[in-house]
């Protein structure tokens, strides 16, 4: 199964359309870092682990890459940074519709699915 490491923005997006449950029947593993979940979605989305998002932790070369990142982009958040760090070490896509984001993957070579191609992916299983 493809894994995505999706940023914050992405989950509140499907979740504000309700759209979760179907996302989360895709073909798709989705995970983000433990700092974004505790630190930013925990509180009002303590649900999403339950619907099967999985929490991940950066290993330490991961925090030094997400903190080198916070430094080289002014556009991305920190914990923009962190879901980047984590494609980025589990080699798989990142899901994010967020310009700035896109644009440092880009930079660092990480493949992006925007958020378009999540919504092609659920009007073609509807």
């Amino acid at each position: 199964m493809q894994v995505l490491i999706s940023d914050a923005n992405v989950l509140i997006d499907m979740e504000a359309g309700q759209l979760l449950e179907l996302m989360f029947q895709l073909p798709f593993q989705f995970k983000v870092s433990d700092l974004l979940y505790h630190d930013e979605l925990s509180d009002q989305h303590a649900h999403l682990p339950g619907l099967g998002l999985v929490i991940s932790e950066l290993t330490a070369d991961g925090m030094l890459d997400a903190f080198r990142m916070t430094q080289t982009y002014a556009g991305p958040s920190r914990y923009d940074c962190f879901s980047l760090a984590l494609a980025k070490q589990e080699n798989c896509p990142l899901l994010t519709g967020d310009g700035d984001l896109r644009q440092a993957a880009a930079q660092e070579a990480v493949i992006v699915m925007g958020t378009l191609g999540l919504w092609s992916n659920l009007l073609s299983t509807t």
